[in-house]
């Protein structure tokens, strides 16, 4: 099993009488926000330290649920601040890329960077984030395809050209080229059907958060049975369990302090996606309806289908549903045995720094995981 931190790097202080989405930029104290990059980076540096196999962060736009627009800046940032364990950016949004070429240079600059140590991520982003980028979210699967084959080409191919339906060139050389040969690792964040199949053509590692285990179990079975149908069998190392976790001494503890940062946290999820002002961001079931189609989701099983709203839960189902990994060191170790055997995942990663946690706390915590919770998962 691989040991990650995953980190959203959402702002801490957002005053609960903010407006919804678009949240004025006022709204950002720029100092705050320095500062909690930097708490951010010394926490992911840490775990070199602590002996995770490595850190990985995501990329989001217009929202103080995730502050982090342009992840490849951490990520340079952390190639020297750390020597040895990975650096994955889960990952770049294709679709919003208008020169997907961008993509593939700075990758290919970070696995430089880092000593060949970058895991490069692919996602197509989140529904209300293309009416902010105004890109059609009906060519957001066509986009993202387009995008994946030319970084591909350009990773491996010394002169190239590429033509096709949304992007075109001609007698293109990619400088610098990636450390790992042919390229780095690919991962990608995917959920419906389409999404599924389309990795499994490429054998590429699935990733799942917010989700229940049951749902997750879905997910991942859908994807073992598309690639059983193909001729092979996918390994554990094929899938990426993603969960907020906090160690605390007991699990009184625990829920003591994580718990009203969750709950902060779904404040910020709610205002940076859920609660648009903006008429057609605010319209998901709309677009939801352009980034997927009817059958995206009909491999659930019937129980597994309805969304849930998880900011509604109580602690005990939070826990019960799996979104939160929280106790002990002996009821956290539990927890993830539990869920990764149900899910058949060779990765997790665990998301840390949950909302507005205080620095020492989440610190502390990722000194309990490596102590205690780590040996007992060997």
């Amino acid at each position: 099993m691989k040991l990650y931190n995953f980190d959203l790097l959402a702002y801490p202080q957002l005053d609960n009488n903010a407006p919804r989405t678009p949240v004025p930029s006022n709204y950002f104290d720029p100092s705050v926000g320095a500062a909690n990059y930097q708490e951010h980076i010394d926490e992911m540096a840490y775990c070199e330290e602590l002996g995770f196999d490595g850190v990985v962060f995501n990329e989001h736009h217009y929202s103080a649920y995730g502050t982090m627009p342009s992840p490849n800046l951490i990520a340079a940032a952390l190639s020297q601040r750390t020597s040895r364990m990975r650096i994955g950016v889960l990952g770049n949004i294709l679709p919003l890329r208008s020169h997907p070429v961008r993509v593939a240079e700075e990758y290919a600059m970070l696995d430089c960077l880092t000593g060949g140590r970058l895991i490069a991520g692919f996602v197509r982003g989140v529904p209300a984030e293309y009416v902010w980028y105004n890109v059609d979210p009906t060519e957001s699967r066509g986009r993202f395809e387009e995008a994946y084959d030319l970084i591909k080409t350009a990773w491996t191919q010394p002169v190239w050209s590429y033509k096709g339906k949304f992007f075109e060139f001609e007698d293109c050389a990619l400088w610098p080229r990636p450390l790992q040969q042919p390229h780095p690792p690919i991962w990608v964040a995917a959920r419906s059907a389409e999404s599924l199949e389309w990795c499994v053509s490429k054998r590429l590692p699935v990733a799942q958060v917010y989700s229940t285990t049951a749902q997750i179990e879905d997910t991942f079975g859908y994807y073992r049975t598309v690639a059983h149908d193909a001729g092979w069998e996918a390994p554990p190392e094929n899938f990426i369990l993603t969960r907020h976790i906090f160690v605390g001494e007991t699990d009184e503890e625990a829920r003591r302090i994580a718990e009203p940062a969750l709950r902060y946290f779904f404040t910020l999820s709610a205002r940076g996606f859920n609660e648009a002002v903006n008429e057609r961001a605010a319209d998901r079931e709309k677009l939801n309806a352009a980034l997927n189609s009817a059958r995206s989701f009909s491999y659930f099983r019937e129980e597994n289908r309805p969304r849930i709203d998880f900011a509604s839960l109580s602690w005990e189902e939070l826990i019960d549903t799996g979104y939160i990994i929280a106790g002990s060191p002996g009821t956290v170790a539990s927890q993830v045995r539990n869920q990764m055997d149900r899910v058949g995942a060779g990765h997790f990663m665990g998301m840390f720094h949950i909302g507005n946690l205080a620095h020492g706390d989440v610190v502390r915590s990722l000194e309990r995981f490596s102590a205690e919770v780590r040996p007992a998962l060997a």
